[in-house]
Parts: C-alpha cells; structure tokens; sequence
C-alpha cells in the first residue's frame, strides 16, 4: 500500500494537499474494505480524480440531496452538513465557506467531487494503490470498539453506567458510549433522543433525571429503522444517612470519631462524635474521668436538633498532662441513656497527653522516599468528615500547606493516627506524614539562629543563602517574581545584617512576623519573573535558586531546550473512561507522542515519562535525575466530568498550575489549545496535583477536552485531531518562551 505512486503527483497548495491522477485505466472505489459498485465511474479531469458525491457520501451515512434550481448538493449526518454548489471553488462544511483547490462538477447529470478534500471534510482519509488502481476511504477505526460476536445489530455500546449496578451520588446522571460511527442509527434512553449524537463517531451522551432511594433502570436502545438494540443498566441515588430509628437503642459501629489514637498537649482540642439512636441523653468520658455531656444534632455538622448526631469538643488542660512525659493512653466511651435504658461503646481511636514539648524532634526525608507522604496539611481541629476516613482521625484537612523539603527540621507537639501534630503559628495545626520523617533521637528541641545572608547572581540564577546553627522550618509563599520565607523559631544573630542587593533583585527584607515573636519573614523580590525556585539544605545553610528567564533565540525558541512530556495515566490506570474501547491513557500517549516529534523539529532536547502503555509511579514523573535539566514539564490529560455535572452543557480545555509563576503559562496554554482546536476555554485551575508539585522549572497540566463529550472526543480520539492537539501545545511552548521579552531579559 502506498500513498503515491509514479501515477500520481500530490500539490500543496495554501496548506491543501491535492490528489492528481493520470488516468491510464479503469479505477475502483474502495471504502472501508468493501468495494462499491458504482453506476459512474470514478474520473480524472485536470489530473485531479474525482468521484460520484451520491454514493460516497451515502456509503459514509449521510443523507444527500440534490437542488436542480441553483445546482447545490448537499450531504448531513446529524448536525454535520456539507453544500457543494456545482463550478465553484467555494463550498460550505458544518456552516463555514472553505475554499477548495478543485471546484465540484456536474457530469452527465452526476455530481462528482474531489476525493481527498470531500474525504477531509468528512474526516475520513485517502490512499491510492497503483498496483490495483483503487481509491481507498476509510474512516478511523478509533471510533468503533471491538464488536462481541454476540452483540447484536445495530451496534450498541453503553459505557457508562457501567454493567454491574453502581451507586451514584446525584441526582442528574450522566449516560454514555457509541454506536456505529458514520451511520444513521438513533439512540434513546429511556424513550427520549439523546442530548447530544456525533454520527461521524457514533458517540453519545445525555443527562437523566435520577429519582433517590430506588432501583432505577437506564434503558438504551439503538435503532437502524429496522432493528433495534437494547441495553439496561441500574443505578441507585442512596437517599441521605436516615436517622436511627429510636429502638433498639444502638451506637453506631463506624460512625464514630476520633476513629485513630490522638496525642495531645494543654490547648489542643478533640473532636468526639458518634451516630446513634436519636433523642437520648448522651456523654463522654476520657479514661476514668467524669461523664460530659454531648450535644445531639439533626445531622451531621448540623444544627441542634433531633437526628441522632452526639457531638462534643473537648479542650485539654494543664490538669490533663501529667508533670513529665506521657500520660497513660485512655480509651474514649461515649454512652446513650433514654428512659432507664442504658448503651455505651469505646470508640476506635484511644487518647494520651503530654507536658513536655516538643514530643519529638524530626526531619524530612530524602526526596525519592516522600511521594503521596509528602504533604504537608494544614488542619481545621472543629470540623470533621464522619461517614468517611478523616486523615489523622479527627479534624478536617483544609489545604495542603506545601510540599516537603528534603531534610527540613520540625518539632511534633503530638500525633493523629498517621501523622504526627505540628504547630508552627498559635492558631494553626499542621499534619505531617510519620513515613515522611525520621525521628532525631539526639535532639530535644531546635535552638536555631540565624546567622548570615548571602545573595549573589549569575546569567542564570539568583542564589539567596541562608546561614544557620542548625535546620528550621520553613513555608514559602510565591508570587511570580517574589518569595515570602517564613522562618519559624529561630533567632536572628544581633550583628546579621543584610547584604548588598545585586542588579537582578529588586528588594530584600527580613522582619519579624506580627504576633509570632519567634517567626522571621524574609523577601526576595526580583526586577523580572522568575521560572523556577529550587529550596535545598547543604549542612545547616538553606539555599534558594530562583531561575532567571532564559536566553531565546527568537528564531529558534526550543533550540537546546529539555522538555518532558508527560502523558497521563497508563498500564492498569486507565484514567477517563472514553465511549468505546479507547480510555484516556491511549488518547494521551499518542498526543504526547506527536507532540514529541513536533518538538524535537523545533530543536527540542524531549524526555518522556512513558512511551508506551505501562505503569508509571506518579510521583516519579519526572524523575530525579531530570529534575535539574528540565526547561518545561507538560502532563497531558483527558478530562472526565464528576457526578451532578451537566456534561452536556460542560465541556472544552482546561490548564492547572500550582505556583504563581506558572499562572501566565496555564494561560498561555489554555487560549492557545482552545483557539486552535475551536473548543471553549474553561479555565485554569490552581490545584496540589502530584505531577504540578516540581518548583523548580515551567509546569502545566493540560486537560485535552472531555472524553464522554461527543463535542471534544471528535477531536481526542480522532489521529488527525491528536496531531492537531500535540500541534497548539507545541505552539503554546514557543509562545511561553518567546514571551520572555528584552525587558525580563534585562540585567542578563
């Protein structure tokens, strides 16, 4: 098989690629692997082959039509329509005038077209074989999946819901899948047409209302105008955590909180709830302590009301803590009474307190040993999760404070199940992994001092080093030329003072923070943004890279620079489910793919996360040894809608980023792909992912589109639409580059 033979000459012309044929002999049209008969031959005029518009375009599903009056053909399938006026260059595809190289000509009464544009516009594709003189069309056979020998005609393949009976938390329900692509087969569910039918690919998808607290059953039925396919599927929307009934009287066995053992110290407070038979009398008690009572609410993190939901916060006292040391650890016991009846039960997480502060003294990791451990959580101590695990045991996760740094130091005021207590401000609770920490058994406390600044600048960084007695914590806040460090208890030296600033920086201060006595806020900001920030420990000195924008050659922007592209999910992972067979680790794969070979055209030193469909550790991509060399780091997704979410009305590009100084570049990202694929921009999002975590170069999360969505998984599954796909990407990256101007170069 060849796409050119001596017989035929290919012409670009303004960006369309021509088919020219000397015709020698008779020609076959070939579409999909079948050949057709044809009442008109295929021609060649102007060394251009031509084919009859009526039954190509019928063969490939569409309904034709033809006006006599002012000599149009027309074509539809579904809401994709072509009008091709007969002796002219202009002609209409899906509501656009598009030019073509070749106009549409009437034969003896035939419309004929030109195969390879008519092919394009229909998104199908064009081969020409010399040996047996055919005209080969075929449409992707991504759109199609494998067809079960016992599945029946017309073919019908419901995605989602998924066969066995799922439980699903919303009351608008999203249904998916195909049929067979380039057809006229109609889809309904539950006896309505589907919101939204793409029958170039056959995908579908709409929105059901969904009753709660019964059996629903989701009927789908596909239907050539002759037979018709059926598939059901059950789905369940559980009604709301139903108040107890009041007899027996019963504790629940797992809603119950703190559900991991809690060290405390004076100060902290504990959550204690448990469901249980509503409208008893209901208390606590710590060890042997007295009975306190409890509140009993509607429902959970509800008003005061009748609904079964036994709340109460208690604060430990100094009473508590015994004079050194730990106290015994206490089993909490929550106990119900209601007219002389009496039930009580332990609850799983047990208690001990503490005087002597701090409990322990750690220290961070190794890089390579954090991955999902690696975070560091800010909590909220008067909120909880109850019907769900709640990280720690008690207390609500509020927002990830930042990702650890390699052998940072802190200070342990206690533990919650997994993870051990922190408080570096009076009024916050921080939660630190134990697997992301060792124990230093040698230390009793941290003493730091701070001793000695250093600031210095090359062409490419601008290094700000930080001397002290021995390691601290520390948070940063980063805009998109500036770091705010917070230093925690440490101490300045009284002769440190502050070095000269070089011409890259704009400002740098250190002050102490309001209302934390043993709290340094130090600032760097520069003249420029920067791309990156790198915090490293050397010994007892806390080293800040900030990465200078680098030197561009205008006409070759991705000359020399290393890229990693990182295609999401992949191996057991699947990522999105798409309407057929083909998930969003494949879709991905092959974007990235192009998107590689794109960029090393451009001159573009490219690393892959994975090159093929296996697992890759999500928290080593990319990995170590390339975390100094890397330029620009690009992850690229397929997007899948969450339950509630109008999918129909909900769909296009969207970029996340983590650190300010990537924000212009998620931006940049998102308008450059929405344009170019003529998809909505939806937005950027700022979010804690595993893969955006990296500070130190450009990072972007790429969400290619909605993989249910008919609208978008044109363009995702289609091979032409990834390649368009890995095209604006490659745009966006040059445009990233390019925008470091001669002002944010200045002072290089």
């Amino acid at each position: 098989m060849k796409k050119l033979a001596l017989a035929i000459l290919i012409i670009s012309i303004a960006g369309v690629s021509v088919f020219m044929v000397y015709q020698a002999s008779v020609i076959d049209l070939v579409i999909n692997g079948e050949l057709i008969e044809l009442d008109n031959p295929v021609i060649v005029e102007d060394e251009v082959i031509f084919v009859p518009a009526q039954p190509v375009f019928e063969r490939l599903g569409a309904y034709t039509r033809w006006n006599p009056g002012n000599k149009v053909f027309s074509a539809s399938l579904g809401e994709f329509a072509v009008h091709l006026p007969t002796d002219s260059h202009e002609v209409k595809i899906d509501g656009e005038t598009v030019t073509w190289e070749t106009s549409v000509k009437l034969i003896d009464d035939t419309v004929y077209t030109p195969v390879e544009p008519t092919a394009e516009a229909l998104g199908a594709f064009v081969e020409w074989n010399e040996e047996t003189r055919e005209v080969i069309i075929s449409t992707p056979q991504e759109f199609d999946p494998e067809i079960d020998e016992e599945q029946e005609e017309p073919l019908l393949h419901v995605a989602y819901p998924p066969e066995q009976q799922i439980s699903y938390y919303a009351d608008s329900l999203f249904v998916f899948g195909t049929t067979k692509s380039y057809s006229q087969i109609d889809v309904t569910v539950n006896g309505e047409p589907v919101d939204l039918l793409n029958r170039r690919t056959g995908n579908f998808l709409t929105m059901v209302d969904l009753p709660r607290g019964e059996d629903f059953i989701v009927k789908v039925e596909a239907s050539d105008g002759v037979e018709i396919t059926t598939v059901e599927r059950t789905v369940i929307f559980p009604e709301g955590l139903r108040t107890m009934p009041e007899e027996p009287l019963e504790i629940h066995s797992s809603h119950l909180i703190p559900n991991q053992d809690q060290l405390l110290n004076p100060g902290d407070t504990l959550l204690i709830v448990v469901r249980g038979s509503p409208g008893a009398r209901a208390h606590y008690q710590i060890g042997e302590g007295r009975n306190i009572a409890m509140t009993e609410l509607e429902y959970s993190t509800g008003p005061v009301g009748r609904g079964g939901i036994y709340t109460a916060t208690y604060t430990v006292s100094a009473h508590d803590a015994p004079d050194s040391g730990l106290s015994d650890t206490m089993p909490v016991n929550v106990t119900l009474e209601r007219e002389g009846e009496k039930i009580s039960r332990e609850l799983p997480g047990r208690v001990a307190f503490l005087s002597d502060l701090p409990y322990k003294v750690l220290e961070v990791q190794e890089e390579s040993e954090l991955k999902f451990t690696g975070w560091f959580w800010i909590t909220r101590d008067d909120s909880y999760q109850l019907y769900s695990d709640t990280r720690g045991g008690t207390g609500y996760p509020d927002d990830v404070a930042s990702y650890l740094t390699e052998g940072t130091r802190f200070e342990a005021v206690g533990s919650s199940g997994d993870y051990y207590r922190v408080r570096l401000e009076e009024n916050e609770t921080y939660l630190l992994h134990k697997e992301a920490v060792r124990e230093l058994e040698d230390k009793d406390s941290l003493e730091p001092i701070l001793s000695e600044i250093e600031l210095s600048e090359t062409d490419e960084k601008v290094s700000l080093r930080l001397k002290a007695s021995e390691r601290f914590p520390f948070l940063i806040d980063s805009s998109t030329n500036q770091l705010e460090i917070k230093l925690y208890g440490i101490e300045k030296d009284e002769d440190l003072i502050l070095p000269e600033i070089p011409g890259s920086v704009q400002e740098l201060t250190l002050e102490p923070m309001a209302g934390e006595p043993n709290t340094l806020v130090l600032k760097i900001k520069l003249n420029q943004t920067f791309t990156g920030f790198t915090p490293s420990w050397e010994d007892t000195a806390l080293t800040f890279e900030l990465d200078k924008p680098p030197q561009i050659d205008e006409g070759k922007p991705l000359q020399g620079k290393t890229i990693v592209i990182d295609p999401g999910h992949g191996g057991e992972d699947p990522g999105a489910i798409g309407p057929g067979d083909i998930h969003e680790k494949d879709v991905v794969l092959s974007i990235g793919l192009h998107l590689r070979d794109l960029l090393t055209e451009e001159g573009a030193n490219v690393i892959m996360t994975r090159t093929e469909d296996i697992d890759v550790d999500l928290y080593e991509r990319p990995r170590a040894e390339h975390l100094d060399e890397t330029d620009f780091f690009i992850s690229v997704h397929a997007n899948a809608h969450g339950p509630g979410t109008d999918a129909v009305d909900t769909h296009g590009i969207m970029t996340l980023y983590n650190y300010d100084h990537n924000e212009k570049l998620a931006d940049i990202m998102l308008n450059t792909v929405a344009e170019e694929m003529d998809l909505p921009a939806m937005y950027t999002w700022r979010r804690n992912y595993a893969v955006t975590r990296y500070t130190q170069f450009p990072c972007v999360l790429v969400e290619a589109g909605y993989m249910m969505h008919p609208e978008d998984n044109w363009h995702i599954f289609h091979p032409r639409g990834q390649k368009e796909f890995a095209m604006a990407m490659k745009d966006c990256i040059k445009e990233y580059f390019l925008s470091f101007d001669e002002k944010n170069n200045g002072g290089r």
